[in-house]
């Protein structure tokens, strides 16, 4: 084996936790072993269509820790700090995972990992490295499952093994491993449906809560204090912001506050991605005013509320991006751009499918089937974004239709007052 990895030096080449671990001593939220069979079972499904020795799959902390979604369904491991992280599922053998060093040396880092191999390293391509040595693998085919669909592992890590391993032809894979996972088992969707009682509790915290004279920092301190006491995970993601609908700035919400005061003129704009402590995410975002909309304002909530029911009507098994897209397609019919996605996917990494409906990136299409969960998001705004509103939630696709998780509050412009 080529030793290409002499510099510069990144520290130990892996870091194992050398001591015993309590297990019972860590909480930590998980899945049935028969669930995780059956995520296995896939994972070795995949591998054998493709024709796979080994299965090199990536994951770190990207757009709130989304970047983890296909580590975390194959491990139950949720990083912190990771610069890279990756799980090496070998045909035969053992599966290994390669995280942050520090974090390979704290005990209950490492429990939440289902595999005992657990080995840490500033930078993990030297575990990739190493592991593939030990399991004799110096030639035939291993598969690489980046982070995102846009994104390819690091130059660093494809250099070290593309030159430790000349004789290993190495696949990489996107789109096709998380359209493996997109029917959700009933595990699955319990932990969406509990994301969704909890992004539920935020929409209704703020109606409660919020009120002219207070701040956007008030409103991002509402939504995150609630995902906290209502057992939520952080971080999530959490999109807000207050505009006046007389002299509005931006149509889009924000991911940090501003320095802003709340006016009786205000619209609320609101993406809330509650998760579980599995991490399984449900957006929702209720439209909300302080006052009766001027007629601008008033036509864009409507067109939001035909987008959102007409796209809603087309979801059930067999539809498509085509019947979504003509669905929402009343929003430019209207005057106005499409600026989120009109549908988009769940715990996946950022951009897996479905996602259908923006102007500024391909559509990813999946034909629906019962079981997968997407979540309707309608954003209507002026062309130049310095207007719109927001309303979405997360659907479940049932047998002839889709059932809304985010069941609490009703599909409607909500008039605080």
């Amino acid at each position: 084996m080529t030793d290409v990895l002499s510099a510069p030096k990144f520290g130990p080449r892996a870091i194992t936790y050398p001591h015993p671990i309590n297990h019972d001593w860590y909480d930590w939220p998980t899945f049935s072993d028969a669930e995780f069979e059956r995520r296995h079972a896939l994972v070795r499904g995949f591998m054998a269509e493709h024709d796979l020795d080994c299965l090199l799959v990536a994951g770190a902390a990207h757009l709130w820790d989304r970047g983890w979604a296909n580590v975390r369904w194959i491990t139950n491991y949720m990083g912190t700090m990771e610069l890279d992280s990756f799980v090496i599922f070998p045909a035969d053998g053992e599966p290994t995972l390669a995280i942050l060093g520090l974090n390979a040396r704290l005990p209950d880092r490492v429990t939440r990992s289902i595999f005992p191999d657990v080995r840490g390293a500033l930078n993990t391509r030297t575990i990739l490295v190493d592991r593939l040595d030990e399991l004799g693998l110096h030639r035939g085919r291993v598969g690489i499952v980046n982070p995102t669909p846009y994104l390819s592992v690091s130059r660093d890590h494809w250099a070290a093994l593309t030159g430790t391993y000349p004789e290993i032809e190495f696949a990489e894979f996107s789109d096709e491993f998380w359209k493996m996972r997109l029917v959700l088992s009933d595990e699955e969707v319990a932990c969406l449906e509990e994301a969704a009682r909890i992004g539920d509790a935020t929409q209704v915290a703020v109606m409660e809560q919020l009120r002219p004279g207070m701040t956007e920092h008030d409103l991002f301190r509402i939504i995150y204090s609630t995902i906290a006491s209502e057992r939520g995970e952080i971080p999530c993601m959490v999109l807000a912001g207050s505009e006046s609908m007389s002299s509005p700035t931006s149509g889009f919400q924000r991911p940090r506050p501003i320095g802003r005061t709340i006016t009786p003129d205000d619209v609320l704009l609101m993406e809330v991605g509650a998760r579980d402590p599995h991490g399984y995410e449900a957006q929702t975002g209720k439209a909300m005013v302080f006052s009766e909309p001027p007629p601008d304002y008033a036509d864009l909530l409507d067109v939001m509320l035909e987008a959102y029911h007409r796209i809603v009507a087309e979801l059930k098994p067999g539809c498509t991006a085509k019947e979504l897209r003509a669905a929402g397609s009343i929003i430019n019919e209207r005057g106005y751009t499409i600026v989120a996605p009109l549908v988009h996917g769940v715990f996946n990494p950022i951009d897996a499918g479905p996602f259908v409906g923006t102007s500024h990136r391909p559509d990813k299409d999946v034909v629906l089937e019962p079981n997968m969960a997407l979540c309707v998001e309608i954003h209507p705004c002026t062309t130049d974004i310095i207007k719109g509103v927001f309303m979405g939630d997360t659907y479940v696709i049932t047998a002839d239709g889709a059932r809304n998780i985010n069941h609490r509050l009703e599909p409607k412009v909500y008039e605080l007052g």
